[in-house]
Parts: C-alpha cells; structure tokens; sequence
C-alpha cells in the first residue's frame, strides 16, 4: 500500500517481503548511529512483524520503505510516529524520521521524502503540528530539517543527554482547548459523501453513523467539488472544515467559507453543529478558531455571516465573537467581523 510518493520516491508500508530490506536498515551500526542501537536479524523480524501490526490500529502512521519509482529499488526507511519519551506531556505529539541506505546517501532523498512526509502529515492526517528530533552530532539530518521548513526549538532531555528538537506547523489545522478544525481536500470530501463512515476511518476519528442528506450530497457533487478542482490553492474557501473533539475523535460540526475573499477583502462563513452535539459551546468555540486562521491571512480584512433573524442560538455564537449587525430589520440579519481585532 503506498502512502505518499515524490517525483522520485514510492513510501509504501512494509510487508514481510521485506524482511531482508529492514534488517539491511536496521542492523547497520553506521545508519543506526543517531537512531537507535542495531539489531541482529532475529531482533530485526520481531520488529518488523511489530511494525506491521501497528498499521492496524494506526493506518496512517507508521515506519514505511521508500523505494525509486524507476528502478523499484528499497532506498531505506521513512516514518511518523508517536514521540517516545518519559515526559508524559509530550506523549500526543507525532514526530518525523527517515534512514537512507548508505548507497543513496548525498541523493537528496531525506530532504525529498521529508517535505512530502511532512505535507502528507498535514493534508491527510491534518495534524495541528509535527516535531523532529536528532542528536546534536546529527548535523546533516538538522540542515535538512530546517531546509523543509522545521524551526528548532530549546533542546529536550532525555535522561542523560539532551536532543535537538525540531517543530514544524500546519497553517491550515486550527486547535482550541477542546477542538481541532481542518479542511477536507478533494478525495477527503468525497469520501464524506460516501456512506459507511468512510471518512472516519480514513482519518483515524470515531465513527458515529453519520449520514448526508440528498441535497447535500447533491449540491456538493455539482457544485463544491467542480469549484474546489477549479480553485487549486485556494480549495479552502469552497471546501468543509470539520470540527473535531480532540478527546473523543468525534466530528461535532462544520464549518467553511462561501467563496474566496472579495476584491475588499471580506468572506463569508457558515456552520452547523451536529443536533447531538448542540448546546455546548462547540461552535462558539470553533468560530473563534476560525476567526484566528482568518486574521492570519493578508487577503482577509473581515468575516462576513447571515443568519435568520429568528436563530437565537446562531446569534449568540457571532455576538460572543465580536460580530457586529450591518443591515436593518429584515427576515435574515447580515453580521460583520474584522480580522484585526481578535475576541480572546
């Protein structure tokens, strides 16, 4: 099963076949040397076997080959992973790591393969931020690091010896106390329209039955979708934003904007919170993460939003984050929020 490629490279997950291709990873001092200590072959098939059953409960994570798409030769190991540390505060955070084979070192593979790892643990696992770590002798691993877009941070302890911490941030995932907000691409929003709780499974959240509606499937079929296909870059004004509980995985809401910014720099949001998950301030919540992705954006000078003027409950979100009323009575009420004035 591949899981991402690059014009060069396949990162595939491991089977069985290839126990002679870890070992040559795995078992070698002189690649192991800022990793971890070599493994004899046995050692090297328990691990791997333990690899393989990790993608089980974690499809979208784990310690994958690279191959060359030309020759299909294994070029070494590429992986994202949980951090294992003693400090239990760091113990939700995803790092990234590679290992090259020594024939196809100086290639440009490890800083190749890290810019696609890191866009792929962005746009499909749309994690909020992915770390690295190496050992301070490790400068060639730091160059690459900081060349796909890590910044270095205070060095970590590890009992006795210390380690360079690297971290890098997703600029289109959104974290608040209870939340996590991200857009879906293409191929994700598909799969949401499908039924079978096809989406949850792929990005690892709790399935919950969740249902679309004919008009819904059909109004993104003809119309969000064709628009996000046509807007390349610009695929997060037409798509969703899901709203995600970041204890319970759940989807609570969603949440997106109705076309790219205007000419004057103002964009219109929508959101609805899932009927079970009504009342509990999640979408409060999440406008208010919302509001600080847009603030963030140069093209964006205010949030727009038109709720009926019977929606209690829509109403109360947007005064409670800052919104402001700019029309005159009518059945549906238009509300105006600038971006450089956050409510915190």
């Amino acid at each position: 099963m591949v899981i991402f490629e690059t014009d060069r490279l396949l990162i595939r997950r491991y089977t069985l076949a290839d126990e002679e291709n870890f070992f040559a990873i795995n078992g070698d001092p002189e690649i192991m040397r800022y990793i971890r200590e070599p493994r004899d072959r046995q050692e090297c098939l328990i691990f791997l076997k333990r690899n393989i059953q990790f993608y089980e409960q974690n499809p979208l994570m784990g310690r994958w080959a690279m191959t060359e798409k030309g020759s299909g030769s294994f070029v070494g190991s590429f992986a994202i992973i949980p951090v294992e540390s003693a400090d239990q505060k760091r113990h939700t955070e995803i790092q990234l790591g590679y290992a090259l084979l020594k024939d196809h070192w100086g290639k440009g593979y490890a800083t190749e393969s890290t810019l696609a790892g890191r866009q792929y643990a962005f746009d499909v696992m749309k994690l909020p931020q992915i770390v690295a770590i190496t050992e301070p002798e490790n400068i060639a691993s730091q160059k690459v690091l900081l060349r796909c877009g890590f910044k270095q941070q205070p060095n970590i302890r590890e009992g006795n010896k210390y380690l360079c911490y690297f971290s890098s941030h997703n600029p289109n995932a959104i974290e608040t106390e209870r939340l996590h907000l991200f857009p879906l691409t293409v191929e994700q929003l598909e799969l949401y329209l499908k039924a079978g709780d096809q989406l949850e499974k792929a990005l690892g959240l709790t399935p919950f039955g969740r249902t679309v509606s004919q008009a819904v499937l059909n109004r993104v079929s003809q119309c969000t979708l064709p628009e996000m296909e046509k807007a390349g870059a610009d695929y997060l004004f037409h798509t969703f934003w899901l709203v995600v509980d970041k204890q319970s995985k759940v989807i609570v809401a969603e949440m997106g904007f109705k076309g790219k910014p205007s000419a004057k720099g103002e964009v219109e949001i929508g959101y609805g919170t899932m009927p079970v998950m009504q009342n509990k301030g999640y979408m409060t919540e999440a406008v208010k993460g919302l509001l600080q992705w847009a603030a963030s954006r140069p093209d964006i000078a205010a949030v727009l939003a038109e709720t009926r003027a019977d929606n209690k409950p829509s109403i109360r979100v947007l005064e409670k984050n800052g919104f402001e009323r700019i029309d005159g009575p009518g059945v549906n009420w238009w509300w105006r929020k600038t971006t450089n004035v956050l409510m915190f």
